[in-house]
């Protein structure tokens, strides 16, 4: 969600979408979209490009990992 807020404009969402690897059809979609930002982390572009290993990638944990660690004392 930080990301979509930070991108702002949305030929600026649709950009930066296309640079992680979404087609061009589905980054236009999600791009323009009049969504706000919870409702549109469920559609299938935004979860492409924004995906577990993309964010793992940049630093950010899991919260599910952290729970298993917690929880299973693994």
């Amino acid at each position: 969600m930080c990301y979509w807020r930070q991108w702002r404009k949305p030929r600026t969402k649709v950009r930066s979408l296309m640079k992680l690897g979404v087609s061009e059809r589905l980054a236009i979609a999600c791009g323009i979209t009049s969504k706000g930002p919870c409702r549109s982390s469920k559609t299938k572009g935004i979860n492409i490009a924004l995906g577990t290993n993309y964010l793992a990638s940049q630093g950010l944990v899991s919260l599910r990992d952290i729970w298993i660690n917690i929880h299973y004392g693994r």
